[in-house]
């Protein structure tokens, strides 16, 4: 593949020259590079594009986000008559969409394609590209500090390297896609990604649904559960912390658990360190008291699924999972997930699995999951009842 130009774009006056041949280009390839380590969100790096002009070459560039206005660069890759490819691209799709408005369309997720067929459900980038290519990619930089200036030549080098192969890993997944039948599969696979429902946050009030170790506590500990995450949540964004540096997921649902109502007791909840104790002490009892305050009806329900035991069920679903995603050379979490299972044996033992008037129906039985395995599994349950 011969690059024509592979440059960084550090100066708002060069940027619009920079992106004159990627606006001929039909396809492009996007990557970023990003830091998420002590902040409340993610910070854009580097925005990496790469694309064949008319006259064959491929024009490659990595723009600063944190030097340069990224319009120009929007204008790009919003226009709708562009394919945008990613590898693994959720992350990025999300940071652009920030810059963007809305979601980056039509897309390409050469992961999610390679997983239908037998790369693995999660194939790393190195690895897509020495199967595809036959190229090794370096990876020595994948822990760069993005973030400092100047960047790096090698940095730069490496960057670029993570779109240019793209281009042609994309024509070589398109065509084993196409030979296996499985095209319709792959496009399918990309919808969710430029559904903008996809990217939307919870609500603050809804966080406590995310804590790990929720479901040890009841209705009322929920509710002062819900009162601490929501506050914990305000708490990093104002701060421009990660929640969990404010305070820990079992921290929270040990509070939740004990409520504590005054100062003195917050020194007997376990794992709440006496810097958090003191600086928060206002914060935490004032939510455990609003908490403890509520009226029954005002309590949250407990998020665990009601219903006939689907364990027997699952079990044996899962067992032709496993026989189906070999005979199909994929791995089974692409075809299926334990959620997946639990959700159409629930449905099916409920009696909502083909109601036409069901609100939502299992993933299993809609789109190309339905045929390549939904319908089996739901043939297996209906015969396992009978």
């Amino acid at each position: 593949m011969r690059v024509s130009d592979s440059r960084l774009v550090d100066r708002p006056e060069a940027l619009e020259a920079a992106l004159a041949p990627l606006f001929g280009a039909s396809r492009l390839a996007v990557d970023t590079e990003f830091t998420w380590e002590r902040t409340y969100g993610p910070i854009l790096a580097l925005v990496q594009v790469a694309g064949r002009t008319p006259g064959g070459q491929v024009h490659a560039i990595a723009v600063d986000p944190l030097r340069v206005d990224l319009a120009p660069l929007v204008r790009l890759l919003t226009d709708p008559a562009r394919l945008k490819v990613f590898h693994a691209g959720r992350a990025d799709l999300e940071i652009l969409l920030g810059h963007a408005g809305a979601p980056l369309r039509p897309v390409f997720d050469t992961q999610r394609a390679a997983a239908l067929l037998g790369f693995g459900h999660q194939v790393g980038y190195a690895t897509l590209i020495e199967r595809t290519l036959g190229l090794h990619v370096d990876k020595v930089e994948q822990w760069s500090g993005w973030t400092r200036r100047p960047l790096r030549p090698e940095q730069v080098e490496y960057a670029l390297g993570d779109v240019v192969p793209l281009l042609d890993a994309y024509d070589q997944l398109i065509a084993q896609l196409e030979q296996a039948g499985r095209l319709a599969w792959a496009e399918e696979e990309m919808a969710p990604l430029v559904r903008p429902e996809a990217y939307v946050t919870p609500p603050d009030e809804a966080r406590f649904r995310e804590v790990k170790g929720r479901h040890r506590l009841d209705r009322r500990g929920l509710a002062v559960l819900r009162e601490l995450a929501a506050w914990r949540e305000r708490t990093a964004r104002a701060r421009d912390m990660r929640p969990s540096w404010i305070v820990k997921d079992p921290v929270l649902v040990e509070l939740a658990r004990r409520q504590p109502a005054a100062a003195a007791d917050l020194e007997r909840v376990p794992g709440l360190s006496q810097r958090e104790a003191r600086r928060y002490v206002v914060e935490l009892v004032a939510c455990v008291r609003h908490a403890r305050e509520l009226p029954e009806e005002a309590l949250p329900s407990i998020d665990r699924p009601s219903g006939p035991d689907t364990g027997p069920a699952v079990e044996l679903l899962r067992g032709h999972l496993a026989k189906r995603a070999e005979e199909l050379a994929i791995a089974p979490a692409t075809l299926a997930t334990m959620s997946d299972l639990e959700h159409l044996a629930r449905a099916h033992l409920s009696g909502a699995a083909l109601d036409p008037q069901a609100a939502e129906l299992p993933s299993l039985l809609v789109g190309w999951r339905a045929g390549a395995i939904g319908h089996e599994l739901l043939g297996l349950l209906q015969h396992m009842c009978a």
